[in-house]
C-alpha cells in the first residue's frame, strides 16, 4: 500500500476527517469529476463513482461522489454511511423516493435502479466495503442508525 493510501486510512477514522470529507473532499471530488485528479482517487486507487439522483423535494438532479464495490450483476453497490453522522445522507432519501438514477464511472454514465440491501447480502457487502476502506467500520460504530446499502442495477 502506498504511503498516501495508508495515511488516508489512518486519518479516515477520525471525526476531523468526517468534517473534512463532507465539507472539503466531496466538493473537490465533484470539481474534478471524471479525472484521476479527484482527491479520493489520487494516489489511492479507490473506486469512485458519481451518483446522480433526483432530489425528493426539489425535483432537481443531485450528484454525489461515492466509493463503490462492484455488484454481481454488472452494477455497483454503494453505502450510505454519511461519515458516521446521526442522519442518512440526502442521496439515500432521494433513492428511497425515486430509485431510478444515473451512476458514472470513468466518465461512462449508466442508468440504474436502486435496490436496498438486507440480510446476508447486506452483510457480505459491508465486509467488502470494510476491507476496501476500513473507516467504514468506524462510521458504523459512530452512529445508532441502520446504515443503508444499495445495489445500483443497470436498467
Amino acid at each position: 500500500m502506498n504511503p498516501y493510501r495508508a495515511l488516508l486510512e489512518r486519518v479516515g477514522r477520525t471525526r476531523a476527517f468526517a468534517w473534512f470529507g463532507r465539507r472539503v473532499l466531496t466538493p473537490l471530488d465533484l470539481r474534478f469529476r471524471g479525472s484521476r485528479l479527484a482527491p479520493s482517487r489520487l494516489g489511492s486507487d479507490l473506486p469512485l463513482c458519481y451518483l446522480t439522483t433526483i432530489g425528493r423535494r426539489s425535483g432537481q438532479p443531485r450528484t454525489v461522489p461515492l466509493l463503490y464495490v462492484p455488484a454481481d450483476d454488472g452494477g455497483v453497490v454503494v453505502v450510505a454511511t454519511n461519515f458516521g453522522t446521526a442522519h442518512h445522507p440526502a442521496w439515500s432519501h432521494n433513492l428511497e423516493a425515486a430509485p431510478n438514477a444515473v451512476v458514472e464511472i470513468d466518465r461512462r454514465p449508466m442508468e440504474v435502479r436502486a435496490r436496498r440491501l438486507y440480510g446476508e447480502e447486506r452483510e457480505r457487502f459491508l465486509r467488502e466495503f470494510a476491507s476496501m476502506w476500513p473507516a467504514y467500520d468506524t462510521y458504523r460504530q459512530r452512529t445508532d442508525r441502520d446504515v443503508r446499502l444499495y445495489v445500483l442495477e443497470p436498467r
